[in-house]
């Protein structure tokens, strides 16, 4: 599977072409801050840590730009919620 990096977004596109399989899209906040705002996965592509893989992408991507998160799509929240470590990344 190909994850893609794209404008403000990390994604899986179709190889078929028609809609990507999945996507995580943020937003760059100020300079130093970003916020997680849509996570979507294709129904007949859940449950094989997609969603996780690109979690880490844009976790990665914001800790490479030295921001801060703020999660604001459900997915992200929860994240957030069940993962101590990424406290630090939190913004206040």
């Amino acid at each position: 599977m190909q994850f893609l990096e794209g404008e403000s977004r990390f994604y899986v596109p179709n190889p078929d072409g028609g809609e990507d399989i999945a996507e995580m899209t943020y937003t760059r906040i100020g300079n130093d801050k970003a916020s997680i705002d849509h996570t979507y996965v294709n129904i007949n592509y859940r449950g094989q840590g997609i969603a996780d893989r690109l979690f880490e992408l844009v976790i990665e991507k914001m800790q490479q730009e030295k921001r801060k998160i703020i999660p604001v799509c459900s997915y992200a929240v929860a994240k957030f919620e069940r993962r101590a470590e990424l406290q630090a990344l939190k913004a206040e």
